[in-house]
């Protein structure tokens, strides 16, 4: 199973996906899984990857990326791939190669999106953690000892980035319902709450952890 988790900064994802991977005995596909991954097997450079993960390209390359894949629909003209499309699909293989060998807890990356939607074969629940600006800002600058002005400054331009990468190269809305089985708002339920809701939701759906407990609840009743 794929548990890819799309989330508002300081809304708790890591909280989460820790928890969800100690619960489900899965691997944990966080940003410093996939920066090891990337610059060990595909030998993206560090610098690089620490400017270009989960950001959008700016006005500029944007610019020169429609330019040349103008230029590649030209007859004769060979498919040009721009280096940020590699690390998606470096991305994407490295998680549905992981999700071949057992469960896996994505975090962020353009979700369901970056898979192709829903990959054959591999069950997926698809989360977004939502908060108020303003509780989200006091967890951050908490969190991380830093003032609030640039806690501020960082949950708007993250969550801005966020958007405008899962836009740019998937055409989706990162806030739109229709692409997440769940949504939680840590805010109103509590990280704990949230963790267990998550939870529940993951086991009910693995066929192995079902059948045990509905076993278990027959065994129960006789």
């Amino acid at each position: 199973m794929i548990v890819s988790i799309s989330r508002e900064l300081g809304a708790g994802g890591g909280t989460l996906g820790e928890a969800l991977s100690q619960a489900l005995n899965a691997a944990l596909l966080d940003e410093r899984w996939f920066f090891a991954q990337l610059t060990e097997r595909y030998q993206f450079s560090s610098d690089y990857l620490q400017r270009r993960l989960e950001q959008p390209p700016k006005f500029g390359e944007s610019l020169i990326a429609t330019l040349a894949r103008a230029t590649a629909l030209v007859p004769g003209a060979s498919t040009l791939q721009m280096p940020d499309e590699q690390i998606i699909d470096a991305v994407r293989a490295l998680v549905l190669e992981t999700a071949q060998q057992g469960h896996v807890v994505v975090i962020g990356h353009g979700g369901v999106s970056m898979l192709g939607w829903r990959p054959t074969n591999i069950p997926v629940l698809s989360i977004l953690l939502q908060a108020g600006k303003e509780w989200r800002v006091e967890q951050l600058a908490r969190r991380y000892n830093i003032a609030p002005d640039e806690a501020a400054r960082r949950v708007k331009s993250t969550d801005e980035a966020r958007a405008r990468y899962q836009q740019h190269y998937f055409n989706a809305h990162i806030y739109d319902c229709a692409l997440y089985d769940l949504v939680l708002n840590t805010e109103v339920l509590g990280l704990e709450n949230s963790v267990t809701l998550a939870t529940t939701a993951v086991r009910a759906l693995l066929p192995d952890y079902a059948a045990a407990t509905s076993a278990e609840s027959a065994a129960k009743s006789t």
